[in-house]
């Protein structure tokens, strides 16, 4: 059971535990950062609970926020509760897996508690956050926490060195703070920059030819993008000249701020790299 999941040990012998006594509580709560694989052991928990008989089982409900509003929504809240006060489709029991429990409105916090207070037999509820302190005190009460924490780095870089047959597992795992989703992200989509080739420039010419390696990002190019291009900027310098991290990290921050001022990737990084070879 969880052999497939990564990491959270713990979690998995208290869950392990639990489904061979056949005690699982009827409302969860993991808690714990965003995408460490909370959501994955609650779908397992789920197909546990039903037999593993398909992908997508009809007593297998994943609620999430209401996309134009990123709420759970009241009406959203009550429907849920009707469907939960129905026997099972075809299992012995039904599952709600309600994502980023955090983003209840109160009001729907408030519907919700009742039916946590007692459930109906044949019914579970997992409850997901990542901001647990944005839950009411009430509803956690109601139910049997369970912690999860960051992957560590040495479990995230042997996976995805293992799933996408990569060289930069270590990389990735430190880029990605025990994040499985990020590594996954990072694995999916790898920079092609030549950060390499830029720091180990010998002349102002030189640099400047590699520098065309380099592509502007587009107006579009979101935060997370960015913040992608520095993080891997701060990696090679811990890794390659640790000596010079502490001039590079203000360097960092105010390339970090010209770039969302929309000065050119390059003169960017021309100014950052020029002053970082005479520091």
């Amino acid at each position: 059971m969880f052999s497939t999941l990564v990491g959270n040990e713990k979690a998995k012998e208290i869950l392990s535990r639990l489904l061979a006594k056949q005690s699982l509580p009827h409302v969860l709560l993991f808690h714990g950062p965003d995408g460490i694989g909370k959501g994955h052991f609650a779908l397992e928990v789920a197909q546990t609970l039903v037999g593993k008989v398909k992908t997508q089982h009809p007593d297998i409900h994943l609620i999430r926020p209401d996309p134009k509003s990123d709420q759970h929504p009241i009406a959203n809240m009550r429907q849920l509760i009707q469907e939960a006060g129905l026997p099972p489709f075809e299992a012995p029991v039904k599952i709600f897996i309600l994502h980023d429990a955090e983003k209840m409105l109160p009001a729907s916090s408030n519907a919700l508690l009742k039916t946590l207070e007692e459930p109906p037999p044949h019914t579970h509820f997992i409850l997901l956050t990542s901001q647990i302190e944005m839950l009411l005190p009430t509803i956690v009460s109601r139910c049997c926490k369970v912690p999860f924490f960051p992957i560590p780095d040495e479990q995230l870089a042997a996976f995805i060195t293992q799933k996408f047959h990569t060289q930069e597992g270590k990389k990735i795992a430190l880029l990605s703070q025990g994040s499985i989703a990020q590594a996954v992200r990072r694995a999916e989509n790898p920079s092609h920059s030549s950060l390499d080739a830029i720091f180990r420039a010998k002349s102002y010419t030189e640099l400047h030819e590699k520098l065309g390696d380099f592509q502007e990002p587009s107006d579009e190019a979101s935060q997370e993008e960015i913040d992608r291009l520095f993080e891997e900027i701060l990696y090679w310098i811990r890794e390659h000249d640790p000596l010079h991290l502490d001039q590079a990290i203000p360097l960092i921050a105010e390339s970090r701020q010209a770039l969302y001022h929309h000065i050119k990737l390059k003169n960017v990084l021309e100014l950052f790299f020029t002053a970082f070879h005479q520091a």
